[in-house]
């Protein structure tokens, strides 16, 4: 039998999300395009579009109707380097930096929220063991395909 933790995802999604509704509707952001500015920011390995799809399981289509809004609103900025006039890469923009920090003390929360009452050692074992699932997630999805 399957942990509750895992069979109750949808509650950790929607609790997730519901912690950034006030910071989504004063900023006027959706969820995808503060997701996007979020992962940017979080992972500065990864900053394409591509990336981003491959990385959080999302839907190309969205991703780009997110990217091209965040681009409008002048919190991302799309690069080509030097050699490669094929891949762009997506750059948060100054005007991003608010937006991510607060975001990030939603992320910050969240994770309080989550991890009341668990000690360090607890913690560090419940994220090695998290991280193997997760490899497990991407190695089935892989061959689902």
């Amino acid at each position: 039998m399957l942990p509750a933790f895992l069979i109750r995802s949808q509650g950790l999604h929607k609790l997730y999300n519901s912690l950034f509704t006030p910071l989504l509707e004063r900023r006027g952001l959706t969820q995808l395009e503060m997701d996007i500015l979020l992962f940017l920011a979080n992972n500065p390995a990864y900053d394409t579009a591509r990336d981003i799809v491959e990385k959080r399981h999302l839907a190309k289509s969205h991703v780009s109707v997110g990217i091209d809004a965040l681009a409008g609103r002048r919190l991302l900025e799309r690069r080509l380097r030097d050699g490669n006039r094929k891949t762009i890469h997506l750059h948060l923009t100054e005007q991003a930096a608010p937006i991510v920090e607060e975001g990030r003390a939603v992320q910050a929360a969240y994770g309080e929220l989550l991890l009341a009452g668990f000690t360090g050692e607890e913690k560090e074992e419940l994220f090695r063991l998290l991280e193997r699932i997760g490899k497990n997630v991407d190695a089935a999805l892989r061959t689902a395909r």
